[in-house]
């Protein structure tokens, strides 16, 4: 059984939340047609509509696009068990501290933070170096400002993953595989995957190459994907999961014991 929604989140690392609302990007396909694709709402707000999403269709898939965890040293040496665990350190850091992700020390650098330190680690995930490959480089987890960095977005979004799970949906591949569930995806893999040699391109060419060749996909919406990043990133996930093949097969395979910690990004193989 595939999902009969598919999601796609672009979030956003923001400070500010009138920016964040700005940046973050919702598209929706139902059965197999991208039927929207906004912004407008904050980090918060983002999360209470995934759940009436998945609430009126409960056979539904969402693609986040950030970490879903750290790498397993990381974990070690702050005693977490598990990504849970580092869920939960995010939401308390986060309500004791709203702009909590600048005053964090090392590990995490970026510009205008600190320069990048020995970390005395792998910065990466091993499922972050299982995606790369031509014009695909996923960021650190650690990098928290500039471009192109995602810590910001995913230490601001695990406690969001903290509600989804409380209101039922299944966190990918940490609880077993059943619909509703979320998922962490990387846009870039994803578009990739749907045009291999437009994504050979940069920037703005890449991304309005993507979409003329898959304008059918992209449909009423694809003036808004040709021209904002975000957007055709929320779009670019939503059209790749609608498009995966077996997705719950995929879901349901056993998992190295290293992605029940530290997460995996998913990449689904295309129907």
């Amino acid at each position: 059984m595939d999902p009969r929604r598919c999601v796609g989140v672009d979030w956003s690392g923001a400070a500010d939340p009138r920016v964040a609302a700005r940046a973050i990007w919702c598209a929706v396909v139902d059965d197999g047609h991208l039927v929207a694709l906004e912004n407008g709402r904050g980090r918060a707000e983002m999360t209470f509509h995934l759940i009436e999403l998945t609430a009126d269709e409960p056979e539904t898939a969402i693609g986040l696009d950030f970490c879903f965890s750290a790498p397993a040293w990381f974990l070690d040496t702050h005693r977490m068990r598990s990504a849970g665990e580092l869920w939960r350190w995010a939401a308390r850091q986060s309500d004791t501290d709203p702009g909590f992700v600048r005053s964090l020390g090392l590990p995490f650098w970026g510009p205008r933070v600190r320069p990048r330190p020995d970390l005395g680690g792998d910065p990466l995930r091993t499922t972050e170096h299982a995606i790369i490959g031509p014009g695909v480089r996923p960021s650190s987890f650690f990098r928290i400002s500039g471009p192109g960095s995602v810590g910001a977005q995913s230490l601001l979004g695990m406690p969001e993953l903290l509600v989804l799970c409380d209101a039922g949906i299944s966190a990918w591949p940490f609880d077993p595989p059943r619909f509703p569930v979320v998922l962490e995806v990387f846009p870039r893999a994803l578009a990739r995957l749907l045009a291999p040699a437009e994504t050979s391109l940069t920037g703005d060419a890449m991304r309005r190459a993507v979409v003329a060749r898959e304008a059918e996909a992209f449909g009423g919406f694809a003036a808004i994907a040709s021209d904002n990043q975000d957007a055709f990133d929320a779009a670019i996930i939503a059209i790749a999961l609608a498009r995966a093949r077996d997705l719950e097969a995929h879901l349901a395979r056993l998992r190295p014991a290293e992605e029940l910690r530290e997460g995996a990004i998913f990449v689904p193989e295309l129907a």
